[in-house]
């Protein structure tokens, strides 16, 4: 198929605004002022734009989606497809004069003509979809694909596309896939989104996730499209899949309302006294840090017996991007906000350097970011401006098992003892030796006395 002849053809589909019903409930937003003004860098696409918010900020990423599609089209015709067809697969005619319900899951009034909005929704959607298909089928990708000869350009644009405000409609995305399906038995759009994300540096998950990551995948694909109806888009998407266990997924913010049944200790932690001490702080009362590798996720945090066990987090220049469009995402809308309580609980056991240094030597903390000061930096920053929900904090159990251990008659008459006559972990252990020594002399002197004595 000719490149005049794609041209031709895009232009047509773009008459025909082919824009897919959905409900009219805005849920994609801008990011909180209070947040930009605390690194609104961490809002903003490096490499692709997509959807109206930062439309056009990204010249050279526009010839790649108009690549896409012209090649999503030849790969139609080479299967039988004619232009006609391929415009009836569409399905135009149903939906037309349905481009108010996709404005309306925006948030604001968007200054875009039609023509404009349409163009946009079509070359960003299927843009998005074959990107997909390709990262999971290399036998659609183009010899000269630049985003695929180049890793680093895939991992900028996989975080792009995670972006509070670089998101799509899902059931647009959706859409688009179903209409161009290479065949039946193709996997689902979310499983291929949910395999991308999860794959990419950054957001990879530890090995012993993986399981879990498969039965995931096989779970969705045996889902009908009637079942992603509750995902609004990628970000959210991959909150709900990528990051939470099912436990979590479950997890929601209930309003206090009947404060009698919740117990003393519940009320003080809920009334705003969530706080435990600093690592090297829990460390001096006792509190041992263990690496976590069974974990479902990366927030299933334990405590017993005296002992935190924390998965592995991989800290690097992507990292606060992440977290902070996460959290954005969850001040705005309902749902778990597990996010924000786990970056609450980081940045109580993270005040300092020496805290970071703590826990990356019992392989809590991957850093890859740079000094253990900019670390700390970031994830005492995080939940600035942040509205911190007292409704269900998820870790209200475990802050309380914490705060209890530490409070605990012997525990307290440890670490004072620690911290008057002994400064560092290597006092304890001479003087257990010179103790010990001591009481083998006192022994062996008092067993010689005693055969002297029976001589005598």
């Amino acid at each position: 198929m000719a490149a005049g002849e794609s041209y031709n053809l895009l232009e047509k589909i773009l008459k025909e605004r082919a824009i897919p019903s959905s409900s009219s409930e805005c849920f994609i937003s801008r990011a909180p002022p209070q947040l930009r003004q605390v690194n609104g860098t961490a809002f903003e696409p490096q490499i692709i734009s997509i959807g109206p918010y930062h439309r056009g900020k990204h010249q050279t990423m526009e010839i790649h989606k108009v690549r896409y599609l012209r090649n999503l089209f030849e790969r139609l015709v080479k299967r039988g497809a004619t232009g006609d067809k391929i415009l009836n697969s569409f399905d135009l005619d149903a939906l037309n004069m349905e481009e108010e319900r996709v404005r309306s899951c925006y948030e604001g009034t968007l200054d875009m003509s039609s023509a404009e909005f349409v163009t946009m929704m079509v070359l960003d959607g299927l843009f998005v979809v074959e990107l997909l298909r390709k990262f999971c089928d290399r036998e659609l990708r183009e010899e000269n694909d630049d985003i695929f000869k180049r890793n680093l350009n895939l991992t900028i644009i996989a975080h792009d596309l995670l972006l509070l405000e670089n998101q799509l409609p899902f059931f647009l995305l959706n859409h688009f896939f179903e209409k161009t399906k290479l065949s039946p038995s193709e996997k689902s759009l979310d499983s291929m989104a949910i395999f991308f994300f999860d794959m990419m540096p950054g957001l990879r998950r530890r090995d012993s996730q993986l399981r879990r990551l498969d039965s995931q995948i096989r779970r969705l694909d045996s889902q009908s499209v009637q079942d992603t109806e509750d995902i609004k888009h990628l970000l959210g998407l991959v909150h709900k899949h990528c990051f939470l266990s099912p436990q979590e997924s479950n997890f929601s913010r209930v309003p206090i309302i009947i404060c009698e049944h919740f117990e003393q200790w519940e009320m003080d932690l809920i009334m705003g006294l969530s706080f435990i001490h600093s690592a090297t702080e829990l460390s001096e009362a006792g509190i041992r840090f263990k690496k976590r590798d069974e974990g479902n996720s990366l927030f299933d945090i334990k405590f017993e017996r005296g002992q935190m066990h924390i998965p592995t987090l991989t800290v690097d220049h992507d990292t606060q991007r992440i977290f902070r469009n996460l959290i954005a995402y969850e001040q705005i809308h309902q749902g778990p906000s597990i996010v924000m309580d786990y970056a609450r609980l980081m940045d109580c056991l993270i005040n300092y350097a020496d805290d970071v240094a703590l826990l990356s030597d019992c392989g809590i903390i991957d850093n890859r970011l740079g000094t253990n000061e900019e670390v700390a930096k970031m994830f005492n920053k995080l939940n600035d401006y942040v509205y911190l929900s007292t409704d269900n904090f998820y870790y209200l159990e475990l802050f309380h098992d914490v705060d209890e251990h530490c409070n605990l008659l012997l525990n307290r008459w440890k670490v004072k003892l620690r911290q008057t006559y002994f400064h560092t972990p290597w006092d304890w252990v001479l003087t257990s030796i010179v103790a010990a020594s001591i009481l083998l002399l006192l022994g062996f002197l008092q067993t010689l006395y005693s055969v002297l004595s029976y001589y005598k």
